[in-house]
């Protein structure tokens, strides 16, 4: 399964007209620039510039690569479920864990999704992923807002998936609790 065909799941949330992108041409470089360490919508865009000939050959584009300005608002107005939907079914097809595989868990946050970073009400949006060992790929991920969840939370869903597998899981000191 490729990474465009389980893009194109996800809802573009623009108006057809004047469309020359797809959204899953616009995801699939912007997931090859973050692999590639370019994580801002300008080095996005300038990593995406730079490749043009490469992107437009593997992709299709019959136009220019999008201008930063296109990459923010496709990422900022697109459903982040569907998008993570769509993520996870194409690393499943790629890191799908067997018995007696090592998968590690940890959760970061999210740069510049802190709300209220100097009062008690302080929100920021973290990520948590597993990652398999032998593959040495992402096999899952799944985002949650600090104040609603916590990562103790989102593990333990993302460990349900797993149970029966017979994995071995690590983890950081944060998840060395009794319930689990």
């Amino acid at each position: 399964m490729s990474l465009m065909s389980c893009f194109e799941s996800v809802k573009d949330p623009r108006r057809a007209q004047g469309l020359r992108t797809s959204l899953s041409q616009i995801f699939s470089m912007v997931t090859v620039s973050y692999l590639c360490g370019y994580c801002g919508y300008r080095s996005v865009s300038i990593f995406c510039k730079s490749n043009e000939d490469l992107f437009s050959e593997l992709l299709g584009l019959k136009h220019p690569v999008p201008s930063h300005v296109t990459f923010r608002q496709v990422l900022q107005s697109v459903d982040e479920k569907e998008l993570i939907k769509a993520f996870n079914t194409w690393a499943a097809s790629y890191a799908s864990p067997e018995s007696g595989d090592w998968v590690s868990g940890d959760g970061k946050s999210m740069n510049s999704t802190v709300i209220n970073y100097d009062n008690k009400t302080q929100d920021f949006q973290s990520i948590v992923s597993f990652f398999c060992q032998k593959s040495g790929l992402v096999a899952k991920i799944q985002t949650f807002r600090n104040k609603k969840k916590s990562e103790i939370e989102v593990v333990l869903e993302l460990i349900k998936d797993l149970e029966t597998k017979g994995l071995i899981l690590r983890f950081d000191a944060l998840h060395t609790q009794k319930k689990l």
